[in-house]
């Protein structure tokens, strides 16, 4: 009796062991990302999400040409569970393709609509449909050592002609007048589009361009693209070696006192935490980028998302994935990760949380977090072009951007360019919802 009640025992527990070990898996590719970094993911999300619940289990793969395998094996109707890609403007070819589940139901479901920022939230609504969540607001701006402004007797800049003078100076004293570079991600050349657009032009009329109401080739238009080309020549982004440096390397150039400025979104914070620590930890900070038109307000943040998850339409557990996005889209989720990796994570909340525990880096991000998120509350928001462009478009003010910066090109055959793509791109309502500025 014994020896047929142990085995009854062992044959329950086999049992009751079952389902944990025949859960769907939820698959979900990510870029190649530091070890430190997929074990602050795995700690954050993975395995709280798969003690969460006995029917799912998250597994998530690291791969560094994550942009290219996934539209290669989505378009191929194959691919993971929760499809990434580098930004909603990427989002747009797959959905339109019918490559997407659509979310709406889900949004209404959880609630997204009530929990993230409109602004963002609406450059996944693509094509009638919300097509991909956000996961990470960002926001341009200006990064500033605060030892290299003290010692050399220099404010934060909150104007144009403060900016140059500053970088003048720096210049003069054998600084970079600040350090940037696109090495190895031909697409940095869009922060500093997003940023003279909004700064020069303005967000209402990027709005309007947006909304098919606009001229491309305008006098403000080409304002802003020949004084960004100006600010290149005079070597105010990186000097000669804007194509040599990445945000990496630029952090690095910033915390040694190479440079006062390094103007770069707000997700540049997961690379700062490696170099701005122990005494030099809270020498770092971010603030908007400077007014560079009296006509417009300060402070703009032009914003958009670093990356976006969507759920493949072959998907045989998409109400698994929703669930994954869901517990992203979390104040929990926002906290634990920014404890090792601040900045990329930056979940667009309404209500962003705050960490009183956290010191150095990670308390700037949440400072900056905090002001960001107020601005875009408050309708005081830019479009960065990765966002709220469409595919084609966008490209001009990435690779045509350095044609012109190299002379090969003019302002004005760029702008020209870009109209023409938009208006192909219009007309196949390949547009974002736009939410308009209310200040």
């Amino acid at each position: 009796m014994k020896r047929i009640f142990g085995s009854a025992l062992i044959i329950a527990a086999s049992l009751g062991a079952g389902p944990a070990l025949s859960k769907d898996k939820v698959t979900m590719w990510f870029w190649g990302a530091s070890p430190a970094y997929q074990q602050a993911l795995d700690d954050a999300l993975i395995k709280p999400f798969n003690a969460s619940q006995d029917k799912y289990e998250l597994v998530i793969e690291y791969r560094t040409s994550v942009d290219n395998d996934v539209r290669t094996s989505v378009m191929a109707g194959q691919g993971p569970d929760l499809v990434y890609t580098s930004g909603p403007s990427d989002v747009t070819p797959l959905a339109k393709a019918g490559k997407l589940a659509p979310m709406e139901d889900y949004a209404k479901k959880y609630g997204w609509n009530e929990r993230l920022l409109t602004p963002i939230l609406d450059s996944c609504q693509q094509i009638g449909h919300l097509y991909c969540l956000p996961p990470s607001v960002m926001a341009d701006g200006m990064y500033y050592n605060k030892a290299v402004l003290t010692e050399n007797g220099w404010d934060v800049p909150k104007n144009k002609e403060d900016l140059e003078k500053i970088m003048k100076a720096a210049q003069a004293k054998g600084m970079y007048a600040s350090v940037t570079g696109n090495s190895g991600w031909q697409p940095i050349n869009e922060n500093y589009a997003s940023i003279f657009l909004n700064q020069i032009v303005g967000p209402k009329s990027i709005y309007e361009l947006l909304t098919g109401k606009g001229d491309w080739s305008s006098p403000d238009m080409v304002a802003a693209i020949k004084e960004l080309d100006r600010w290149y020549k005079a070597g105010y982004l990186g000097g000669k070696d804007y194509f040599s440096l990445n945000f990496d390397s630029s952090l690095s150039l910033l915390q040694q006192k190479r440079a006062p400025f390094f103007f770069a979104p707000s997700f540049s914070y997961q690379w700062a935490v490696n170099y701005f620590k122990d005494a030099n930890a809270d020498d770092l900070g971010f603030t908007a980028f400077p007014n560079m038109n009296p006509a417009q307000p300060y402070p703009i943040y032009s914003i958009g998302s670093a990356f976006t998850y969507s759920i493949n339409a072959n998907s045989q557990v998409k109400d698994g994935a929703a669930m994954v996005l869901d517990m992203m889209m979390s104040k929990k989720f926002a906290t634990d990760i920014a404890k090792v990796w601040p900045g990329y994570w930056s979940i667009p909340l309404n209500d962003f949380p705050n960490d009183p525990s956290a010191t150095g880096i990670t308390k700037s991000y949440y400072q900056a977090m905090a002001d960001i998120t107020a601005a875009v509350k408050k309708g005081q928001f830019g479009y960065k072009i990765v966002a709220f462009f469409p595919p084609a478009t966008k490209d001009v003010f990435i690779q045509d951007l350095e044609s012109v910066w190299l002379s090969k090109e003019t302002p004005e055959e760029m702008l020209q360019k870009a109209g023409k793509a938009f208006e192909k791109e219009y007309r196949r309502g390949l547009i974002p919802q736009v939410t308009a500025p209310t200040f």
